[in-house]
């Protein structure tokens, strides 16, 4: 029964964790928050879960859980009846696991690479190596484009209806757009202010 389930999140606002906590305030599950600015990364209890002491991690029921899209792949399958992820074994759910991996490898570092090498907070400005900027902006731009195509035919990205599938993706094209590089993407932006309207979304639009 999901009045059974007990989570505690581990988060910081900024973080992945954004996602993790719009995962569960659509699912309507209660959970613990656990966030004490920029020194939950010195917790220990977040090092027993996550081996490099980073956000988002979870315990759920107990049993930990790090990295925001297999928290919030397991957040919707504990709510079936929400419809959040399409289901286990259906070809729907093979392009939830499409759509991740290509947010997740074809968009996400590279905007992730520009943070790093633009702010003192992972890494110091001596170490910063501004001249991959402008490759990681081609390289975003060029994965966004087949984006771009698929909201021109469909509203979302699996079966047409609102999934954590576009969660995950949302957190990494309101990166994008911080980054001024999704300004061209008509129907991109379009897809993101249906996101940003939503009750439950805890991302701030640009």
């Amino acid at each position: 029964m999901v009045e059974e389930i007990n989570i505690k999140l581990f988060e910081l606002g900024p973080t992945r964790s954004a996602r993790v906590r719009w995962a569960l305030l659509e699912a309507g599950l209660a959970f613990e928050s656990v966030q004490n600015g920029v020194d939950i990364f010195r917790s220990q209890e977040l090092l027993n879960i996550h081996p490099l002491g980073k956000l988002p991690a979870v315990l759920i029921n107990g049993q930990s859980l790090f990295e925001s899209a297999a928290i919030v792949t397991a957040i919707a399958d504990l709510v079936p009846d929400k419809k959040l992820i399409a289901a286990p074994s259906s070809w729907s759910r093979n392009l939830h696991n499409q759509w991740v991996c290509f947010t997740l490898s074809e968009l996400e570092p590279f905007v992730q690479s520009t943070e790093i090498n633009s702010m003192d907070f992972v890494l110091p400005a001596e170490q910063h190596v501004r001249e991959i900027v402008p490759q990681n902006n081609m390289l975003y731009k060029k994965a966004a484009t087949a984006l771009e195509k698929h909201f021109s035919r469909h509203d979302y990205l699996v079966d047409d209806q609102f999934s954590v599938t576009d969660i995950i993706l949302a957190y990494t094209l309101c990166w994008g757009q911080e980054q001024k590089l999704l300004d061209d993407f008509a129907n991109i932006n379009e897809y993101m202010d249906r996101l940003y309207n939503r009750e439950h979304c805890t991302l701030t639009k640009p």
